[in-house]
C-alpha cells in the first residue's frame, strides 16, 4: 500500500474534527513548501552595483545612535 492510499484510508475514517485539521495542516504544508522552493530559485547572487548611484550611504552610517533614539528602543 502505498502512503497516499495508507492516508486516503486513514482519511476516510477519521471524525469530521480531524479531517478539518488534517486539511489545515496541508494546505499549511503545501503552501510552505512552496515558499521554500520559490526562495530556493532566488539564492542566485544578485547582481552587483544593482542600485548603484540611487542612494548614498552618509559616512556616519555606523555611528553609534543618538541616546534619544536608543531610549525609544528600550522601552
Amino acid at each position: 500500500m502505498t502512503a497516499r492510499e495508507q492516508l486516503l484510508q486513514e482519511i476516510a475514517q477519521a471524525p469530521d474534527f480531524l479531517v478539518e485539521e488534517i486539511l489545515d495542516f496541508l494546505l499549511f504544508a503545501k503552501a510552505r513548501r512552496t515558499q521554500q522552493m520559490l526562495d530556493e530559485k532566488q539564492k542566485e547572487p544578485r547582481p552587483f552595483a544593482l542600485c548603484a548611484g540611487e542612494f548614498t550611504v552618509p559616512p556616519d552610517f555606523n555611528a553609534p545612535l543618538p541616546d534619544e533614539i536608543l531610549r525609544d528602543f528600550e522601552s
